[in-house]
């Protein structure tokens, strides 16, 4: 493996770029470290989501928890997970909380896997239910992995696997998704598909399968993630001043979208309590 640059934020979690074979399907690596105090616990909203993802639970197990019926959901060391279009779960953590991530380029694990990823979007699939890869073998080796460096040693040699056999896209779908990422999410989804030279239907059906939900709710969920990221980059900002500045018509279209995607609303939304 080529040297990696890891950086890491103030929240626990460090973050490292793939090698050059993979970086047209892996953004990037992250690998997030929690301990929490004996006899207490910290519990955190799973919001929207616009990322796919393996993900790799490594230390103590902990508590998914689903908002809509209160069920627990069993734990599962490794899962892979789609787009996420509402606040769908609840997760609480004790002791020692160890995560291993390959966040996967808008197209990307499309590409690497060939499987449509509608079929992941909202849930948290057990790795073990998808044969691509040995997920139960990698699983086990990286429990004993201490930093991100070894884990990214233990997974890439398997994604590499992928990359001689992945799927060729046109490009069409990564081409409009830069388009609604320059404008924020605030684009005709018409005039999208026109500048991509597609039908409506072709780019609809290209998202929903190369990256899992309609270019209409992509680019709702990308202004909102970029009204949430204002928000928290200048929290004494007033929501009218933000929603002004993001193209939503007035507040009440705020709070729905407010309700659609996080489950409450502008006065009641405290960013701490949600796993941003």
């Amino acid at each position: 493996m080529e040297n990696t640059i890891v950086t890491a934020n103030d929240n626990g979690a460090f973050h490292s770029a793939p090698q050059p074979l993979l970086s047209p399907f892996i953004s990037h690596y992250t690998f997030r470290r929690t301990l929490i105090p004996k006899g207490s616990y910290l519990e955190k909203a799973m919001p929207l989501r616009l990322i796919n993802s393996i993900d790799f639970f490594i230390g103590d197990a902990f508590e998914t928890i689903d908002c809509s019926s209160n069920a627990v959901i069993p734990f599962n060391r490794c899962t892979i997970r789609g787009l996420r279009t509402s606040k769908k779960y609840l997760i609480r953590i004790q002791g020692q909380f160890i995560s291993f991530t390959v966040k996967f380029t808008a197209t990307g694990m499309y590409q690497l896997l060939g499987i449509p990823m509608d079929q992941f979007r909202n849930k948290a699939v057990p790795a073990s239910n998808i044969s691509v890869l040995p997920f139960e073998n990698i699983t086990r080796q990286l429990l004993y992995a201490p930093d991100i460096e070894t884990c990214i040693n233990i997974v890439e040699p398997f994604l590499l696997q992928l990359v001689s056999r992945h799927i060729p896209l046109s490009g069409v779908t990564d081409q409009a998704i830069e388009l609604l990422r320059q404008q924020k999410g605030n684009s005709s989804i018409l005039q999208l598909a026109t500048n991509c030279n597609l039908s409506l239907r072709q780019l609809e059906r290209n998202f929903i399968r190369e990256i899992g939900v309609s270019p209409k709710i992509y680019a709702r969920m990308l202004r909102f993630q970029h009204l949430l990221q204002n928000r928290i980059t200048t929290p004494n900002q007033k929501w009218a001043v933000l929603a002004y500045d993001n193209d939503y018509f007035d507040q009440m279209h705020l709070i729905k979208e407010f309700k659609q995607f996080l489950g409450t609303t502008p006065s009641a939304f405290i960013s701490a309590d949600f796993a941003f």
